[in-house]
């Protein structure tokens, strides 16, 4: 039974490829099932392509501001549309011959053998096309069907203004040995992208799998009318998919920022409970103090009587020889006396102490104050996030969208299809003259 094959242009994102963030259609027990062959980042791709001839460019350059300080940024913000780096996803098959998985979850025969088909594709990818660099190169098995993401930078040599080594597909392409554009239609990304299909389509014949050229069914719409009716909707359904992934992607980092926040919020309540608990043994001390305080308070009530009754009972003695004056009190009053002295040290520790605690309990309430409201507006940094994402609404047409008959799309097609501006047009041009 023959089967498709799928060799298109990718979103490029490389959080997705690499399973950074996990979408709804990833099966998480099957991730272990992915080849990650390459996962180099863009700054160690770039600095190891174009390092040394950006360093030559500059040592050529004698201003300081035509030098290139940073290449990559200078691609990302080139006003001729130059792309950092190109996507291909390579897929064989559907999930209706191709299926990952059977209905117990196990590994399909077909599976396997495509698997087997894109292994060794990708291995001889680089032999092949030498001038792109694949920098991310990532077999997805956890989803519906066995795929390839392949990321690469192209790269150029030989200019004699600038640099010698630069980023461009086309010049890329042509050292390659694929042949020059002729049209819009025909030009070397479609040359090349046609000699990679027949590579796999070769490599589908060794392993078995024989490829379907699809045919074409028009309706009531002539064959130009179709085609072009067929590339709109292609990209209708193209930019549906990036919206969706985009949902998926803002939804998982969402999720992620949710999560560190409960997380950073269970820290908090878990700290709050802590000085909570420090608080709560200051406050069994200091009412420890106020009740020694209190007991003292209530034993010195009478002290000015007793000073009184000393007072009355001290007698002047003679002063023969001179000097400070001496006076005698019974021993008892004496007992006494002293007893109210280390009575009053001891109110005056217990004091000093009392105002301590109070102090110590004043600065520990401030700072648990201080660390609530950095939680709470922590807390309301991200539900603005996620409100100022619009993640509700997104998430609401993602779980609910609108749905229209075939022949309804069909029709909003064909009233709508001037309205397609040429860039999407050529987007998926591409891909359905790759699958005629």
């Amino acid at each position: 039974m023959a089967t498709t094959l799928s060799f298109v242009v990718g979103k490029g994102s490389l959080t997705h490829n690499n399973r950074a963030f996990v979408a709804e259609n990833v099966d998480k027990d099957r991730i272990k099932l992915d080849e990650f062959y390459i996962r180099e980042t863009l700054e160690e791709a770039y600095n190891k392509i174009f390092g040394k001839a950006v360093e030559e460019y500059n040592l050529s350059q004698k201003r300081k501001d035509r030098q290139i300080s940073n290449y990559l940024n200078k691609i990302k913000n080139s006003k001729n549309n130059e792309k950092v780096f190109y996507e291909n996803v390579v897929q064989i098959g559907k999930m209706t011959d191709y299926g990952v998985t059977d209905e117990s979850g196990n590994l399909t025969a077909n599976a396997i053998k495509a698997k087997e088909v894109l292994d060794e594709y990708v291995r001889t990818f680089q032999e092949r096309n030498p001038n792109l660099y694949l920098f991310n190169a990532v077999l997805h098995m956890d989803e519906a069907t066995p795929h390839l993401h392949l990321d690469y930078i192209p790269v150029a040599h030989g200019y004699k203004t600038g640099m010698k080594t630069r980023n461009s597909l086309t010049k890329a392409l042509q050292e390659m040995g694929v042949p020059k554009a002729i049209s819009k239609k025909e030009n070397e990304t479609v040359y090349w992208q046609k000699r990679e299909r027949d590579y796999l389509t070769d490599l589908c014949k060794e392993k078995g799998i024989e490829i379907e050229v699809l045919g074409i069914e028009r309706d009531d719409y002539t064959i130009p009318e179709y085609k072009e009716a067929m590339r709109a909707k292609d990209a209708a359904e193209a930019e549906v998919e990036m919206l969706k992934a985009k949902a998926d992607q803002i939804i998982s980092e969402t999720d992620i920022k949710v999560q560190e926040a409960d997380e950073k919020i269970e820290d908090k309540e878990k700290e709050l409970k802590a000085i909570t608990s420090k608080i709560e043994i200051s406050d069994d001390e200091l009412r420890n103090s106020e009740k020694k305080i209190e007991e003292i308070a209530e034993d010195a009530s009478s002290v000015k009587a007793d000073l009184d009754n000393i007072e009355k009972q001290a007698v002047n003695l003679p002063n023969f020889f001179g000097g400070e004056q001496m006076i005698k009190i019974p021993k008892k009053s004496f007992n006494k006396l002293m007893k109210i002295s280390r009575s009053a040290m001891k109110l005056q520790k217990l004091s000093e102490r009392y105002e301590a605690e109070v102090s110590r309990y004043k600065d520990r309430v401030t700072k648990l104050n201080e660390r609530l409201n950095t939680a709470k507006g922590k807390l309301a940094d991200y539900k603005k996030f996620v409100e100022n994402k619009g993640l509700m609404a997104i998430f609401e047409e993602f779980l609910h969208p609108k749905k229209k008959s075939l022949a309804e799309e069909l029709k909003y097609i064909r009233e709508h299809i001037d309205e397609f501006n040429e860039p999407k047009k050529k987007a998926v041009e591409k891909k359905y003259e790759m699958e005629l």
